[in-house]
Order: C-alpha cells, then sequence, then structure tokens
C-alpha cells in the first residue's frame, strides 16, 4: 500500500463530519467538558472515498460474553492480498448490540490511522443546558467548539483543512456569490465552512450575499432545537451549507427547494449561511 493512500486514510476529517459529547459537568451542570469524535458513517465514507466501495471490507468475531471483534481488511493492491487490522469493544449502554459493532467497527479503523489524532485534541468546556436527564450542548457554543478543533488540527498536522471532502459543502462568499468547490473535486471540506447558527443576541448581520435560485436538497442534518443544517445542490453540481430556522418537515433529501434566498450572516464566532426564504416545490 503506498504513503498515499496511507495519509489519505489518516487526514483529519472537517468540523462538519466531527461528533461532539458531554464527557463530565461542573457542579450545577451549567458547564460541561465536550469530547470530539467520529461516526462509524464518517469512517465508512472515508474508505469509500479513498478505496472505493470494492477496497474494503470488514466481519466481526464473537468475543467473550457482550463484546466482539471487528477485522477490518483493505485490499492492497500491490502486494495483491487483503490485509486486516483488529479491535474490539463491549456492547454499549444504549441499543447494545449495535452501538458494540460501531465501537467496535470505528477502533479498528483507528488501527489503520483513521481519526486516530482525535484522541489528541483536549476536551473543551462549553455552555451546556439540561433536557430531562441528559445534559447538551448550546447552540451558541458550536461556533467555539468549531475553532478549538480547527486550532487542535492545524497543531496536530501543521496546517489547516484546505480540501474539500466529495460530497460535503463549501462555502458562499460575500458581498458577491462565486462558484464554490465541486462535489468531486477534492476529498477534504475548508473547516470553516459549516458553522453551527448562533442566537440571534450573537448575530450581527455583514452584507448581505442573495442568491435567488432553485437547489435540490442533498441532505438534512438536525442542528440545536430549532434549525435544520442543509446541503444545498444547484444545477451545475455546486454545493452550499446553510441553515434554515425551523424544522421543516416538508424539507427531505432529494426536495426541489424555489426561490432560495442565501444570506450570509457574522456572529462573534465567525460566518454561517442563512437560508431566508424558499419554498417546497410540489
Amino acid at each position: 500500500m503506498n504513503q498515499e493512500t496511507i495519509a489519505r486514510l489518516r487526514e483529519p476529517f472537517p468540523f462538519n463530519q466531527v461528533e461532539t459529547k458531554i464527557q463530565v459537568t461542573n457542579q450545577d451542570k451549567t458547564k460541561g467538558l465536550a469530547i470530539f469524535y467520529h461516526d462509524a458513517r464518517a469512517v465508512q465514507e472515508r474508505l469509500d472515498t479513498v478505496l472505493g466501495p470494492f477496497g474494503w471490507r470488514n466481519d466481526y468475531i464473537p468475543w467473550q460474553n457482550n463484546a466482539q471483534l471487528c477485522g477490518l481488511s483493505i485490499h492492497d493492491a500491490e502486494r495483491g492480498e487483503w490485509i486486516t487490522k483488529y479491535d474490539g469493544a463491549e456492547n454499549s449502554d444504549i441499543e447494545p448490540i449495535k452501538g458494540g459493532l460501531s465501537d467496535a467497527f470505528k477502533r479498528a479503523a483507528t488501527q489503520w490511522g483513521i481519526g486516530r489524532y482525535l484522541y489528541e485534541i483536549s476536551g473543551v468546556w462549553v455552555e451546556i443546558e439540561q433536557r430531562g436527564k441528559g445534559s447538551y450542548i448550546k447552540d451558541n457554543q458550536y461556533p467555539k467548539l468549531e475553532n478549538e478543533y480547527n486550532r487542535a488540527v492545524s497543531r496536530i498536522f501543521g496546517a489547516t483543512l484546505t480540501k474539500a471532502p466529495a460530497s460535503k459543502p463549501a462555502p458562499v462568499p460575500a458581498p458577491t456569490p462565486t462558484p464554490v468547490q465541486k462535489q468531486h473535486q477534492s476529498p477534504v471540506a475548508p473547516a470553516n465552512n459549516v458553522t453551527p447558527t448562533p442566537k440571534a443576541a450573537d448575530e450581527a448581520p455583514t452584507a448581505d450575499a442573495p442568491i435567488d435560485t432553485e437547489f435540490r436538497v442533498h441532505s438534512v442534518k438536525p442542528s440545536g432545537k430549532s434549525s435544520q443544517l442543509l446541503e444545498l445542490v444547484n444545477s451545475g453540481g455546486e454545493v452550499v451549507a446553510a441553515y434554515v430556522r425551523n424544522n421543516d418537515e416538508n424539507i427531505k433529501t432529494g426536495s426541489m427547494l424555489k426561490g432560495v434566498n442565501i444570506v450570509q450572516k457574522q456572529s462573534s464566532y465567525g460566518q454561517y449561511n442563512l437560508v431566508s426564504d424558499y419554498r417546497v416545490a410540489a
């Protein structure tokens, strides 16, 4: 296996492919230590992008009473053979079997260097809120987390994230929109291209960069309690990441949006794109 392939597997994930969770809280549960991790889908996408869907495979072996080993195999074309690395995990507390399989797979991927750098990033103290029995990161803390994550990536890899993944968004520049990177151009996204929507008190609009056109919804991801992060694709195949401030059940993957108006906003943590107007095509 050549060094270029290994380097591509080990590239850092853009912030929009990284998850965060609260590990510990302070005594009055107003602040929590957020840590970064990736999910199994991010690993699968990395493997597909670098090796192709037929260039890797995995299998599981039962281990003791409530655990499993995952063997992640990659085909080495130079040697003409499959090479397998193993790691394992116990069943998790939530969805035990599914969670255990996912954890074992992610740990096996770490053996290949995928996401291994995340262990080098310290947790970040953020403001949290209680919902039921759980502690959740406040919406306006995500820009802070993104900044800290990008700073750590720069320290570890000696450079900022400058490439875009094949299916990840690129920002809309202001004041005049210019073409953004197409999906197939490069494998890693700019680290500052997705910024969670801050609360109204933090917002300060910049020179708006409106785009009034038709987009297809490539993906929909919940963002906080009352917003969604959309990946929108225009007729030219260009992808834009933007937030919409309502959980509209009519917006689904594959939906066509017309009369879309995207403006660029500025918060104390950076810029982000906001869909200020749209209608779902019948």
